[in-house]
């Protein structure tokens, strides 16, 4: 592989969910996410031998995860656009030898044509400038019948985790949930049939989207859950804008709170979920 290092400028997404923010919530939003990665793994049905490549791969935890299904001749390459988040990455993984972290813009980065035999994301493909472009480079680097599996946001509206509290929120400063466009982001991908055209256009054959509803979940306590919705997505970045009084601040979490109080059943507070699982073939 090529070891190139592409100089990109962090999108919008990145200025929003900085690397910073991810690595302090990591174990957290990990935690959260296991039910959603399970699947996709179950989907990807990865092999021993397979050369993997992560796209978004963030602080490697699923590149981590690639690396223990492989044996003598597999490899995984895990990609992402944050510094920080690869710095992260390869201070856990740098000892394992079937693992590369690559920084790059996988829109544009040079992998080696006809290379993977799979191509994973959790989350990570949503956040191209062009995608139509990203993705007929991504097809370029999978071998013949190399398979791409990835996990998506579908409407934000059936995701209870991104949107509780919002109510709150928007009582406090007036503002409300931004419109949900295809511009690069994290619900970029919830029309399906936009996705579909996007891979008919790169290449991509035996396309298949599947709309799955499931379930977000943590042991966390309900404070600690109300730290984490004020500190991530659409609700972080209004706070963030607002500059609004501790006095005020304090106020809307106590709320936040009393709404993760009433999720709890026994020791987990769950959320709604609701995702795209998307897989297509070279």
């Amino acid at each position: 592989m090529q070891q190139k290092i592409i100089n990109v400028e962090q999108s919008e997404y990145w200025n929003e969910k900085s690397g910073p923010k991810w690595v302090k919530n990591e174990n957290a939003l990990n935690e959260r996410l296991s039910i959603l990665t399970d699947e996709l793994f179950s989907r990807a049905k990865i092999k021993a031998s397979d050369k993997v490549l992560d796209i978004g791969c963030g602080g490697g935890d699923t590149t981590f995860r690639v690396s223990k299904l492989l044996a003598d001749g597999g490899h995984v390459v895990g990609a992402d656009i944050s510094h920080t988040l690869l710095n992260h990455a390869k201070g856990k993984f740098s000892y394992i030898d079937k693992i590369n972290f690559v920084h790059c813009d996988a829109q544009n980065y040079s992998f080696d044509e006809n290379y993977f035999d799979k191509v994973i994301s959790r989350f990570g493909v949503m956040f191209f400038g062009n995608p139509s472009e990203a993705f007929k480079n991504i097809h370029g680097s999978l071998k013949t019948n190399g398979s791409l599996n990835f996990v998506c946001w579908t409407n934000m509206m059936e995701n209870e985790f991104i949107i509780e509290g919002m109510d709150i929120i928007t009582k406090y400063t007036q503002k409300v949930l931004p419109e949900v466009t295809k511009d690069p982001g994290p619900f970029a991908f919830s029309d399906p049939e936009y996705v579909n055209e996007i891979l008919e256009s790169a290449g991509f054959k035996n396309i298949n989207i599947h709309k799955v509803y499931t379930s977000i979940s943590t042991k966390d306590s309900a404070e600690q859950d109300a730290e984490l919705l004020m500190g991530i997505g659409p609700r972080a970045r209004i706070l963030s804008e607002e500059n609004l009084s501790s006095a005020k601040i304090s106020m809307i979490k106590n709320e936040i709170i009393q709404l993760c109080e009433q999720r709890q059943n026994g020791n987990e507070i769950t959320y709604k979920a609701c995702l795209n699982y998307v897989s297509a073939n070279k």
